[in-house]
């Protein structure tokens, strides 16, 4: 009898620890969660003032749309993004101001990478982390889908690149759409405007499908080995 104490002792205190702990770590992050939620507000109030209509200009972002279950639409333009010339921090102000009030219900987010690339018109990895780290469970809660729309190679890449650090369940609302054509499934097409430069590069994937990947844009396609899709 006294084995069996002796040995279910040091099982108790092991399980009391990590009880402990995980109440510990728990505590920690609902804290971090309030400041996060506190610093949020802060710097969406503090944003209210701020003159945003030069990037309104730009129309890299886009709410006037919605999908076919009535929910917002946020649609993201790349190309109109000079990733280089912009105040990442602005940005990010100027986002929150414009999305706090559409992420208090269900929404999607369209990308658009047509005539883009990476490095050119991506705010970069980092940044696309700590934005996420920075915003409030609402946007996450209620994000529905991310359609990405023509991704390239090298775009997939870096999305792929953030799956680790993402939760399993956010990495499966992300949806590859490699023609504008598949949209439609999900998005009323009268409401959606396509610039002609989405319409022209989606006529040429249609003849040259590995265009897809940046990898040709000749109509000797035939010749060049395929590669894996980016699914």
């Amino acid at each position: 009898m006294a084995t069996l104490d002796m040995s279910s002792s040091p099982q108790m205190q092991v399980v009391s620890s990590q009880g402990f702990f995980g109440r510990w770590l728990q505590a920690r992050r609902a804290a971090a969660a309030i400041r996060g939620e506190q610093l949020y507000a802060t710097t969406l109030s503090d944003s209210a003032t701020y003159d945003f209509s030069d990037l309104d200009r730009l129309e890299f972002l886009q709410l006037s749309v919605r999908d076919k279950e009535g929910r917002q639409l946020v649609v993201v333009m790349a190309r109109n993004y000079p990733a280089k010339v912009l105040d990442p921090e602005r940005v990010y102000r100027y986002l929150i101001t414009r999305l706090d009030r559409i992420v208090e219900g269900p929404y999607s987010v369209v990308w658009f990478h047509t005539g883009s690339t990476y490095w050119q018109n991506s705010p970069g990895l980092s940044w696309l982390w700590r934005t996420y780290e920075r915003l409030p469970m609402k946007y996450k809660a209620n994000l529905h889908r991310v359609y990405v729309v023509h991704c390239d190679l090298p775009m997939w890449v870096g999305l792929a690149a953030l799956g680790p650090l993402l939760s399993e369940a956010l990495w499966r609302k992300v949806e590859w759409v490699s023609r504008v054509e598949f949209l439609w499934d999900h998005v009323p097409k009268k409401q959606l405007v396509i610039p002609d430069f989405v319409a022209e590069h989606d006529a040429l994937l249609e003849d040259q499908p590995l265009m897809d990947y940046g990898v040709v844009a000749t109509k000797e396609v035939n010749s060049v080995p395929g590669l894996p899709g980016p699914v």
